[in-house]
């Protein structure tokens, strides 16, 4: 769980710290406030991109801290990715004009690895999440589960099967658009391929050979270099067999003391990393050979590769994968029907793989669905849909023709609907044309909550997902939340007093203004002070005797 924010010099916030605590804690206040700052900072500590427009005016970065609670997925995540393992998870991240800091436990790392990171720490739902449900092209993304095994190895297969499918269908495109090649080219890709070709180039010879020419031009440098080392280790004064002796002695008394162990272990390594070395100069010094005739070859062929470099204004790597691309060019010619059906196959085949990867992962998918269906049709009835039928609906996409890429997408070949009911005797409609905004609300609240009951994620941000909801229903969204905290931190952003009464601690955000410029506070609430906030939730700026007693008997209850 999230445990401590601090947050500088963001947005209308100069500085300010809160601490967060178990189960399920609300931040209320008025519009603007500064409300969705905090669940912007947040946001940025689980990688989300940043904006140099949200440093506060007058200064030259923002900064955001976060502490976390550890658990074992972290840790092993911390461990694979050689970041420090501490008793709390730390990040840091700073917004500056320029280039932008990100630490893990106080080591740099990238965006790439923060966000990955996010992925397992928490999930922040914000306004715009539920309009996911209005658009059909992020079902598949609803679906999906996240830090799930199984489906990161079926969904990695079909990314990888889609990848050599895509280098295939390019080849054969490439081939079908060059079926005639003016003489005149194919005269100069033969003669370029040749000379290219000729010389039996590698990837990065040209450097190795630098390197070999250097040892070679300083190789009295070297040697002398190596001898001298060789004597230094070797000599009257001077004997490996005394550091033995010494290690030893030490080794005698180690029981003792822990220091000495230490020590002993200290003294042990260096005997043998010194010996290792000693030989491995003697085994160096004996190899080691002059040859003028080689360094005259190599300075030679150095010359070469520079000339055809500048000739085709390429590197040496280029000059190898552009010779390759003649040799395809002038088959293409020569052999170009044998060619082309060559290629096709070779698609055919990459298509067939891919349509298997691609049925795996549908299947997967529709297997998933069902549980999902079942899952959000019983917290729909929690949230007062007593009557909700929910189906998740796969086109039947069967490709056939190989030449047909269109129906392939990052994440696979599926055409999802999300078909919903929620009056009794009424069909199943398409989501998107039925549902008020009051029920998706309720409707991402239920995934939401299905979400984290099959996941590991140790918070759970809802910026108003209540938004269009009262009364009972309203009550019944902050017994979900509630229900959802007893497994799961949750912070919520709520306008409802039902929800804010549930709380377990709430967060007063409010804004002063002071010499002309304006500053975002938070306060931790009393329960005297969040009766009289309730109270303002539930009848506005003017504060009635009614308002308290409701917002009394919703706190007790």
């Amino acid at each position: 769980m999230i445990k401590k924010l601090h947050v500088k010099n963001f947005a209308i916030i100069e500085d300010i710290t809160l601490e967060f605590n178990k189960g399920l804690t609300v931040l209320t206040g008025q519009t603007g406030a500064g409300k969705s700052l905090i669940i912007d900072s947040i946001s940025l500590l689980l990688g989300k991109r940043s904006d140099t427009d949200m440093i506060r005016y007058g200064e030259d970065k923002a900064i955001i801290e976060g502490y976390f609670d550890s658990t074992s997925e972290i840790e092993t995540f911390l461990s694979v990715n050689d970041l420090p393992l501490e008793k709390e998870l730390y990040i840091y991240r700073d917004i500056t004009k320029n280039k932008s800091n990100v630490k893990i436990n106080g080591q740099n790392v990238s965006i790439q690895i923060l966000k990955s990171l996010g992925n397992i720490l928490g999930d922040v739902h914000i306004q715009n999440d539920t309009f996911r449900l209005f658009t059909k092209e992020k079902y598949v993304s609803l679906i999906d589960p996240i830090d799930n095994d199984e489906f990161e190895k079926i969904f990695n297969k079909y990314q990888m099967d889609f990848h050599k499918y895509q280098d295939a269908y390019n080849k054969y495109i490439t081939i079908l658009n060059n079926s005639k090649t003016e003489q005149d080219k194919l005269e100069y890709y033969s003669f370029a391929y040749n000379e290219i070709s000729e010389h039996n180039f590698h990837e990065n010879e040209d450097k190795e050979l630098i390197e070999k020419a250097a040892k070679l031009k300083n190789f009295d440098k070297i040697f002398q270099a190596i001898k001298s080392a060789i004597n230094s280790l070797e000599n009257e004064y001077f004997s490996l067999d005394n550091i033995y002796d010494s290690a030893s002695e030490i080794k005698q008394i180690a029981k003792f003391d822990k220091e000495y162990e230490d020590i002993y272990n200290r003294i042990n390594d260096s005997y043998y990393n010194l010996n290792d070395s000693l030989s491995d100069l003697k085994k160096n010094i004996n190899s080691m050979d002059y040859s003028e005739d080689e360094l005259n070859e190599i300075n030679s062929r150095i010359v070469l590769i520079d000339n055809l470099k500048l000739k085709y204004h390429l590197d040496l790597n280029g000059l190898i994968k552009y010779q390759n691309e003649l040799k395809l060019k002038l088959d293409m010619a020569n052999n170009y029907d044998e060619v082309l059906k060559e290629s096709y196959d070779e698609l055919n085949s990459k298509f067939k793989a891919l349509i298997k990867s691609a049925n795996d992962l549908t299947l997967y998918r529709m297997n998933r669905s069902n549980l999902i269906s079942k899952s959000i049709e019983a917290l729909c009835q929690d949230l007062e849909l007593p009557h909700t039928r929910f189906k998740i609906e796969f086109a039947k996409n069967i490709p056939s023709d190989p030449l047909n890429k269109d129906i392939f997408k990052d994440d696979g070949i599926d055409d999802v609907e999300f078909m919903i009911s929620t009056n009794l005797g009424e069909p199943l409609k398409p989501l998107s044309k039925v549902a008020s905004g009051g029920e998706m609300s309720r409707i991402m609240l239920a995934f939401k909550a299905f979400f984290v009951s099959e996941s590991k994620l140790s918070f759970i941000v809802f910026d108003e997902i209540d938004t269009g909801v009262s009364g009972s229903v309203a009550l019944e969204i902050a017994k979900k939340m509630k229900q959802i905290s007893s497994s799961c931190q949750v912070l919520a952003i709520t306008h409802l007093p039902q929800v804010a009464a549930s709380a377990d601690n709430q967060l007063l955000i409010y804004k002063e203004e002071l010499d002309g410029r304006t500053f975002a506070n938070v306060k931790l609430m009393s329960k005297e002070e969040r009766i009289l906030q309730i109270a303002r939730m539930i009848s506005g700026q003017k504060i009635s005797t009614y308002a308290i007693s409701q917002a009394e008997d919703l706190l007790n209850n």
